[in-house]
């Protein structure tokens, strides 16, 4: 918990306007805070649930396929579907835990275990919440880490044990703990494994852009309640005349008057605690004589505001913090915000910021996913393969999220467009143009770059139909 708890002229500069540099554990913490938040974890959830999405009958949410390599080499299937079999169940348990921690904090990580089998199972829950651990990094790649378990304690783990999901670092987050000397050694140093280790330093969430937001949503939703808190108090001035008696009896009065306001008080608080409503009347009898009397003033109504805070200053500021995040306000419980075209679920297959967001989740959890398969290999057949050539791929079932929907649309939408050029095509054809013509009408009047023109206008060279049945060949 002690990383990067000093101050740099680095990491001051780097501030980013209002925003000044942080220690580690105070980012984390404003994380913490918000991922409590209902809108906040409503919002990243979603986000998850749209970059994963899940099989319609088995749930499944990671995908180990094969590659191309894997079906012409018998050997490399076999181990494929090996690695299918032993891993899709782990895989799966740990892929939304670690997506959602991900979103939030901008790292994640599984702790492995494994023994002559492999990989036989993963840890992602609290010991290795983000706060806790501290990666080090030798240049863009992750070597090591270090998890807090007590004051001035910590455990040492290297790459075999722990994966890490890391979120891509976008955005710089401002924070101390960038040592200057290592970071002059790290800029002039070319070669990757001569570079220092570092600690790495915390980004990459999803909530980052949504602070201001979301402490502006607080302040307003403080001051609404506040205000309602003032209001909701009933106060009441009485004044007694005590006029015309001895002390004793002023004493006396006086003391009926207050023990009667206090019965009234204390039988209010017993409905309010009993979840029971009064169900009759209470009168008090006060006896008067002559002109000694009760005489009640109230209030003037004015509460010494210039100004109230009204649900449209909340609506806003919730408006703004889930648009920070990427979420629509109307998926998160505000079903009066739905816009009228979209429809329940819209937002899921028209959102732009969606489909970003899962596009950039499915990169990192797969990338941590592959080093969990690099340590089962490792373990059991006692070999790595690198990156470009493993015979697997992970894949991710997402019919449900905007970014399957876009890439289906995208690819209707280029098969129509072959579609209407295949019977252009042929409708030149039939009509007996030449391979000069129809070379013309794709370039002028279709739009085609000539390269594809003059391949395509092959076609008119190609034999017709005489009547027979013969002639496309």
């Amino acid at each position: 918990m002690l990383y990067g708890a000093g101050t740099t002229t680095v990491a001051s500069l780097m501030a980013s306007g209002t925003r000044q540099a942080r220690t580690r554990q105070a980012i984390y913490n404003k994380w913490s805070q918000m991922e409590s938040d209902p809108i906040v974890s409503s919002a990243v959830k979603l986000l998850v649930t749209s970059a994963l999405g899940g099989h319609e009958t088995t749930g499944d949410i990671v995908f180990i396929e094969k590659r191309p390599v894997a079906d012409e080499n018998d050997q490399l299937g076999k181990l494929v579907e090996d690695i299918r079999e032993d891993l899709s169940g782990i895989l799966n348990r740990a892929a939304y835990p670690m997506a959602y921690l991900g979103g939030v904090f901008g790292d994640s990580y599984a702790r492995i275990y494994t023994d002559q089998r492999g990989v036989v199972d993963l840890y992602v829950d609290e010991l290795v919440r983000p706060p806790l651990v501290q990666p080090f990094d030798r240049g863009s790649r992750t070597v090591g880490f270090a998890i807090y378990t007590g004051e001035r304690n910590f455990q040492r783990l290297d790459t075999t044990q722990m994966a890490r999901l890391k979120m891509p670092r976008s955005q710089w987050v401002p924070q101390h703990g960038v040592f200057e000397k290592s970071l002059k050694i790290a800029l002039s140093t070319d070669d990757v494994n001569e570079l220092p280790l570092m600690p790495a330093m915390a980004g990459g969430s999803l909530i980052y852009p949504a602070e201001d937001a979301y402490d502006n949503l607080v302040s307003s939703l403080l001051g609404l309640v506040g205000q309602r808190w003032m209001d909701s108090i009933d106060e009441q001035m009485l004044t007694v005349n005590l006029n015309d008696m001895s002390k004793d009896m002023q004493e006396k009065f006086m003391g009926s008057i207050t023990d009667m306001l206090k019965r009234s008080k204390e039988i209010a608080e017993e409905a309010v605690k009993g979840g029971r409503p009064i169900m009759e009347r209470i009168r008090h009898v006060i006896p008067t004589f002559g002109d000694k009397q009760l005489t009640r003033v109230e209030g003037g109504g004015q509460s010494g505001r210039a100004d109230q805070v009204s649900i449209e200053d909340v609506m806003l500021h919730a408006r703004l913090l889930s648009g920070a995040i990427g979420v629509d306000l109307s998926m998160i419980g505000f079903a009066d915000q739905l816009s009228g075209g979209l429809g329940e679920g819209g937002f899921f297959r028209t959102s732009a910021q969606a489909a970003e967001s899962a596009r950039v989740i499915r990169v990192a959890l797969a990338d941590a996913f592959n080093h969990v398969i690099d340590m089962h290999t490792l373990k059991r057949y006692g070999v790595v393969f690198p990156p470009s050539e493993r015979p697997w791929r992970i894949n991710f079932y997402g019919s449900i999220s905007a970014l399957e929907a876009e890439r289906q649309r995208t690819l209707n939408d280029g098969m129509g467009v072959g579609i209407g050029l295949a019977q252009a095509i042929a409708a030149m054809r039939d009509m007996g143009a030449n391979k000069k013509i129809l070379e013309a009408f794709l370039t002028d009047t279709m739009q085609l770059d000539e390269e594809q023109a003059k391949l395509y206008a092959q076609l008119a060279e190609m034999g017709k139909d005489d009547g027979n049945g013969q002639g496309w060949p």
